[in-house]
């Protein structure tokens, strides 16, 4: 969890419009953002076949967001107003551009609540491969001083 979010689970009823809510998505590693907009829908990146064929900016209801998930929100020490996100979000509407390292669903929602696009799945991939790369180097840089050391 990052310092800058809390996370909680709620009920659709504590929402209020335009605050960032997400769902894990069964067996998966990975979360689906969206911004509320009220009255059970939500704005969000959908694609055919599982969101990853040309997604697009859509408006659903909650249900068909969560699919069988629990509601999570994200919260921000800072953050636009929710009237101005949900507006952004809307300004949206439509829009392709989906890119899962750039702009993929969580970039979208936390752009839309912050200005800015962050996504920690993405940071936490990409975390995770930077690390993996430099344990590997590591290992043989270690394995080299050793032939050295021998020869």
């Amino acid at each position: 969890m990052s310092k800058l979010d809390k996370f909680e689970r709620l009920t659709e009823k504590e929402l209020n419009y335009g605050d960032h809510i997400y769902v894990k998505r069964r067996g998966l590693l990975y979360s689906h953002h969206g911004i509320y907009a009220a009255k059970g829908t939500v704005i969000h990146f959908r694609g055919a076949a599982k969101e990853k064929k040309d997604p697009i900016v859509i408006k659903t209801d909650i249900e068909n967001f969560l699919n069988g998930g629990k509601l999570k929100r994200r919260d921000y020490k800072r953050r636009l107003p929710h009237a101005e996100t949900l507006r952004i979000a809307r300004d949206h509407l439509s829009k392709k551009g989906y890119s899962l390292a750039f702009n993929n669903c969580e970039h979208f929602a936390a752009y839309c609540a912050t200005g800015k696009k962050r996504s920690a799945q993405v940071r936490n991939v990409v975390g995770g491969i930077v690390a993996a790369t430099f344990a590997i180097a590591a290992v043989f840089i270690g394995k080299k001083r050793t032939r050295k050391k021998e020869g």
